[in-house]
């Protein structure tokens, strides 16, 4: 039809989450199938690889079905590595058939014709696979196992040959500072999207021996200031969704729990995959009444007197989020000074492209007193730091070597997770009474 207009699905999504008129509708989900995986990378959150508890197949499909009458439309299947799941056929099939829009996030490293044949037949929303390097020689440093970029390579090809709609991405850490600029190369060759993330957190279980492999904030905004599309895309947020920020004292001020959701492998239902803020058992209930129950009331919470960054201008730029902090500090009001700083450098950036040189110059000295020691007044703040290895140090430090690999190393014994209570309602999805825009009919 001529005369339409067409719309990206970023804009579909923003004017749907629109018409909603600020209701809570799950939009977007994501169901971490297992935390099984076949790499061991040295930025990896997961603690525990062994699958135990992971959901059955019955109650994976119960759990989407139920997702996608509640008006969800978009489902990220991810890991851990999904395909090690010898049923992930039949669940990805389930979901597609459900009316899911659904994106597989992937190493690729498992990714053969068999499951490019079932994509092929059942197109995904999106595909997604992680690189690691550009050789194998880098992906043993990164992921602790020899060959596995010659598989990731072939996955590629499959999936390409086979029309799918592939993007390749990276997490930008420093073991990769180099090999970054090449990835975007190859990508652009193959005609694929290519995208890099730099922020790295700690681990489930509280440890903080990912951060190691974190790049200096110099670094990475270093990498903003000389692509000229990524600059282009920080500024359109920056103009959009931050100078214009509404100010709130809520501790969520992002779309967890509000049109967004997360379900883990052991089933269990929460605003955000990290954040661990009254989680509820589908296993023994259903995902209407968690939505209407438990996750709900996490977007009744406040940010602590102790939370600094919630009157901060510029925490709608920060991935510091209440997950993050949640597992650097062990509170979700917690700070992190990695984050800040790279935040203000981030802003300066923007702020000078913008001719905003006195505001600019604010938010670079303040990234420099933060980088120089600075903690803000009542701030918690992380268990331990490992963001500046110190000249000299081992590739181990800088995180150079696969995870677990050296054996002579230190490492504190990391605390237990933690979860924090809060106040129930007086009434919760059990109540048979009409939740928000549903009938009782």
């Amino acid at each position: 039809m001529t005369g339409c207009p067409t719309l990206s699905y970023s804009d579909l999504g923003a004017r749907v989450a629109r018409a909603g008129g600020g209701r809570r509708v799950p939009l977007a989900g994501s169901f971490e199938l297992t935390f099984r995986c076949n790499l061991r990378c040295v930025h990896c959150y997961v603690p525990d690889f062994s699958g135990r508890g992971e959901l059955p197949t019955g109650t994976v499909t119960r759990i989407l079905s139920e997702t996608a009458d509640l008006g969800c439309l978009w489902m990220l299947l991810t890991g851990g590595e999904v395909l090690l799941r010898p049923d992930f056929s039949a669940i990805y099939r389930h979901a597609k058939r459900s009316g899911l829009l659904v994106t597989v996030f992937s190493n690729g490293v498992l990714f053969d014709e068999r499951i490019a044949d079932l994509m092929a037949e059942y197109p995904p929303f999106g595909l997604e696979f992680t690189l690691y390097g550009m050789s194998n020689e880098t992906y043993e440093t990164t992921t602790g196992f020899a060959g596995r970029f010659d598989k990731v390579r072939r996955a590629i090809e499959i999936a390409i040959d086979r029309k799918l709609r592939l993007t390749l991405k990276a997490v930008a850490m420093e073991p990769l500072r180099e090999e970054i600029p090449r990835m975007q190369s190859w990508a652009a060759s193959l005609g694929v999207p290519f995208r890099y993330d730099g922020m790295i957190h700690g681990r489930l279980d509280g440890s903080m021996q990912p951060a190691a492999a974190r790049s200096t904030p110099e670094t990475l905004v270093g990498w903003d200031e000389r692509d000229p599309k990524r600059l282009g895309d920080w500024m359109k947020f920056y103009l959009g969704f931050v100078t214009n920020a509404p100010e709130t004292s809520k501790l969520l001020s992002c779309g967890a729990g509000l049109q967004s959701f997360h379900v883990n492998p052991k089933g269990t239902l929460l605003s955000c995959e990290a954040l661990p803020l009254d989680g509820y058992d589908l296993t023994r209930g259903t995902f209407r009444e968690g939505w209407h129950g438990p996750v709900a009331d996490v977007r009744l919470r406040g940010a602590a007197a102790t939370n600094v960054c919630a009157p901060c201008e510029l925490k709608s730029l920060c991935d510091r989020c209440p997950a993050t902090a949640m597992m650097e500090t062990g509170s979700p009001d917690g700070w992190i000074p990695y984050y800040c700083e790279v935040t203000h450098r981030r802003a300066a950036l923007l702020e000078e492209r913008l001719g905003n040189q006195a505001r600019a110059a604010r938010y670079r000295a303040h990234a420099a007193k933060v980088a120089g020691g600075y903690v803000p007044e009542g701030a918690i703040t992380p268990r331990a730091q490992a963001l500046r290895p110190p000249v000299g140090a081992s590739s181990c430090a800088a995180g150079g070597c696969a995870a677990g690999a050296c054996a002579s190393a230190a490492r504190p014994a990391a605390p237990a997770p933690l979860t924090i209570a809060v106040p129930p309602r007086t009434s919760h999805a059990t109540d048979r009474t009409a939740f928000p825009g549903e009938s009782t009919a």
